[in-house]
């Protein structure tokens, strides 16, 4: 996660130095996502292998239906982890040491690939539960925490690279963005050994993986293994399962499910768009480095946490239709009155803070109304499989908007910087989020009932709580008057 997030504050002045054009800076932001979905591709479905729905039933065979078998893949072991960590360390030296931009870019994609070991992390997390559900979600959450809080020091260490002054070593100048790329590449460097000796357990025996089956089926735990798709890691599918505030319902929602897939790859539009062009409106509008737009994305990074802590402190009151609402409009508001031809740098701080706060609210409750809506099957097993298979097509949604909105951002942020265009540029940036905010809230009104949690939406209000019918006596009224 450090890997991930010490490179987006700078990126912006890195690549500039070597002579490219704003639109670079797009692709930069892409390319380390990229690399991590491709090699996540292939591992993604160790150790356990694929599920697979059988849809042909053998003839008088009618048990068979509506089970699912797994397909036989080679499970990855310690060594393809270790691999993988020399991909990781070879990219962030080509990062830092790269001549030119296109040779950066290069670095970012293969430190993708390296981080992409995220996901036999998570595998072996699973296996080491024995199959508890409890533990499982509660060792989610501790993992979703580390992930939170690696991406949070990797801004910390984009912070502390940038107050160094540039240094040369063998004639080639160190600014900040190398140095953090090279920490980086030595911590990866110095758990090599550690992991390589002890992470023996991801490939399991198989009576372990036949008695996981036979406890709890799949592996109920949130299927997040598109670490690009989250920017706190799994955290917050963690806390949705563990809670247990959101569970499938008995009947399925499809409908809902797919408002809440548009909701969401729009939401993550508008928050992929100011972390790109976070850093070239910052040095074009207030002359900013590397250290003081690192400082700015690092309160960015804060702001989810509080928001992140604020709808846990209010999901027990607050249902989740009213949370989604509530924090698409303080967002459209928050967009409206960055709608003018200039913005003092308090008052963007401010912007900053308010959008990554609500985007944490909404994402939490859009997931917990994507999990409600999927729907119960007869068979516990099924519905862990239909889970998983639900919820990575929220985490593919988020994924695929990191990479493409990326590239699409900074190529929009290019032409409303020329010269040409330039006194239009501010409602060009915050006039796209005005304009999709807007968008999520009439959604948001048209579904709002839809946006109710199933369970509490069919609950049946106790015999304690309701109302007595009302007895009027005439005569008491009549003297009374």
């Amino acid at each position: 996660m450090m890997s991930m997030t010490f490179a987006m504050p700078g990126m912006w002045t890195y690549l500039k130095s070597m002579g490219a054009t704003v639109n670079y800076i797009g692709w930069g932001f892409a390319a380390f996502p990229f690399g991590t979905w491709l090699a996540s591709r292939y591992l993604r479905d160790s150790p356990l292998g694929q599920i697979k729905f059988i849809t042909k039933v053998p003839d008088g065979d009618t048990e068979k239906l509506g089970k699912v078998k797994r397909t036989k893949t080679k499970p990855y072991g310690r060594s393809a982890y270790g691999l993988l960590m020399v991909i990781a360390i070879t990219g962030n030296i080509v990062y830092a040491m790269g001549p030119s931009p296109e040779i950066a870019l290069i670095g970012r994609v293969l430190a993708g690939i390296g981080a992409s070991a995220i996901v036999l992390t998570q595998r072996y997390i699973e296996f080491s539960t024995g199959g508890d559900e409890v533990v499982v979600r509660s060792r989610m959450v501790m993992f979703g925490a580390v992930q939170a809080g690696g991406a949070v020091a990797g801004v910390v260490l984009a912070v502390i690279v940038g107050a160094i002054p540039p240094f040369a070593i063998v004639n080639h100048e160190l600014s900040s963005q190398p140095v953090g790329a090279l920490v980086v590449a030595a911590l990866y460097l110095l758990l090599l050994p550690g992991v390589y000796v002890t992470y023996d357990a991801i490939s399991p025996k198989k009576d372990v993986i036949d008695y996981v089956d036979q406890v709890k089926g799949e592996i109920d735990a949130p299927p997040t293994n598109y670490m690009p798709a989250q920017r706190l890691g799994v955290l917050i599918p963690a806390i949705v399962y563990d809670r247990g505030q959101a569970r499938p319902s008995s009947l399925p929602d499809v409908f809902s499910t797919a408002v809440v897939l548009v909701q969401y790859f729009m939401l993550n539009n508008i928050v992929i768009g100011i972390e790109v062009a976070h850093g070239p409106l910052c040095d074009d509008l207030y002359g900013w480095g590397a250290l003081d737009t690192s400082i700015t994305y690092l309160a960015f990074m804060a702001a989810m946490l509080i928001g992140i802590m604020l709808s846990l402190s209010l999901s027990d009151e607050v249902p989740c239709n009213r949370r989604v609402f509530g924090s698409f409009v303080m967002m459209f508001v928050t967009f409206g009155l960055m709608l003018q031809p200039a913005t003092p740098k308090e008052q963007y701080i401010g912007f900053l803070v308010l959008i990554a706060a609500c985007y944490s609210i909404t994402d939490l409750a859009l997931t917990e109304i994507h999990v409600d809506k999927i729907g119960e099957e007869d068979d516990s097993r099924m519905t862990a499989s239909n889970k998983q298979m639900v919820m990575s097509w929220l985490n593919s949604t988020a994924s695929f908007t990191r990479m493409v909105s990326a590239i699409i951002t900074g190529y929009i942020y290019s032409y409303w910087s020329e010269s040409n265009h330039l006194s239009r540029r501010p409602y060009a940036v915050y006039g796209c989020g005005f304009g999709v905010t807007l968008l999520l809230v009439m959604m948001t009104v048209i579904f709002y009932k839809r946006f109710t949690l199933r369970q509490l939406e069919n609950q049946v209000v106790p015999p304690s709580k309701m109302l007595e019918p009302q007895v009027i006596n005439c005569l008491e009224a009549q003297e009374q008057q």
